[in-house]
């Protein structure tokens, strides 16, 4: 699974924000605009990893879980969140 989480956020370096589903996702909900996921399928395992593009042509990934229900768990929505919005908080460029 890490291997291919790896090669799906090298696919997303490559195609920028021309990557479309079943690869990404924008995170629905006004809460969470700008917070996309990276959905990532091995057998019958799901892995999801938020991120979000920083200064149009950065992106920073978050945080990743494995998914294990139809529904994404509020808790993981609210730690990408979290982490999105410290992120800019600090205004960093690293």
């Amino acid at each position: 699974m890490r291997a291919k989480v790896v090669q799906y956020i090298d696919l997303l370096e490559k195609s920028g924000t021309n990557l479309r589903e079943p690869y990404v996702a924008p995170i629905k909900g006004d809460k969470y605009k700008g917070l996309w996921e990276l959905r990532v399928r091995f057998a019958s395992d799901i892995t999801r990893v938020f991120y979000f593009t920083y200064q149009s042509d950065t992106f920073v990934m978050l945080h990743g879980f494995k998914k294990k229900t139809n529904k994404t768990p509020s808790s993981e929505l609210e730690r990408a969140l979290k982490y999105k919005l410290d992120f800019e908080r600090r205004g960093t460029d690293e």
